[in-house]
């Protein structure tokens, strides 16, 4: 499929992008600096560009079966800043219903219990520093986003509660809102197994229209 990557150089996006070669897609890889993008191949082609100019909008994501959103809060966004880069996305999308998107989401968005996020419990919350808070909510909102827009073709994949480099196993559990845990209730995944499934859904189309988590 031809696959438009925004945030190829990140942690989890750059998984995604290999991931995403290695299984025969086409890849389109945005970037603000595409210079910080070096990998080279031959499925792949790296351009400029940036989710906050809506004006361009429209034609960078023409044209693709699938846009991929791995931009990152911690790379230099601001909340505010991430929250109106999907709302840039949703609004692109609206004139262009065929094309889909998966965003990496937030492990703080799955719920602990029916109707109870990670982010709505207390006990939770006041464990995690206040500087990363805001970028919790910031998910939280942008999820909502994709909810209430309208649109049908739209994914939001939210990471185990733990996520960080490992290896890729191709062994995990997938659920649509409910955190994955093993049975000493740990919440956690690899960035290459989240990208092993994020690539996976591509093709599946398992999760149209909704959010869907992972974990081991």
């Amino acid at each position: 499929m031809r696959v438009l990557l925004i945030g190829g150089s990140g942690n989890i996006g750059q998984r995604i992008l290999n991931e995403a070669l290695n299984k025969g897609h086409q890849v389109t890889a945005v970037q603000r600096k595409p210079d910080a993008l070096k990998l080279k191949h031959p499925d792949l082609i790296v351009t400029q560009g940036d989710l906050l100019n809506d004006a361009a909008l429209p034609l960078l994501i023409n044209g693709y079966d699938v846009v991929v959103v791995a931009i990152s809060l911690y790379t230099g966004l601001t909340p505010e800043q991430f929250k109106k880069a999907h709302l840039n996305l949703i609004d692109a999308l609206k004139k262009q219903p065929q094309v889909r998107v998966i965003a990496v989401g937030g492990g703080t968005n799955n719920e602990i219990a029916p109707g109870m996020k990670m982010l709505d419990n207390a006990d939770i919350m006041v464990n995690i520093p206040e500087a990363y808070k805001p970028a919790i909510f910031a998910h939280r909102e942008v999820q909502e986003s994709y909810e209430k827009s309208g649109l049908k073709n739209w994914t939001y994949f939210n990471p185990a509660a733990m996520i960080q480099a490992g290896e890729r196993t191709g062994k995990f559990k997938l659920s649509e809102t409910s955190l994955v845990a093993d049975e000493n209730g740990d919440s956690k995944i690899s960035f290459e197994d989240y990208a092993v499934a994020l690539v996976d859904e591509i093709k599946n189309q398992q999760y149209i229209g909704k959010p869907f988590t992972i974990g081991y």
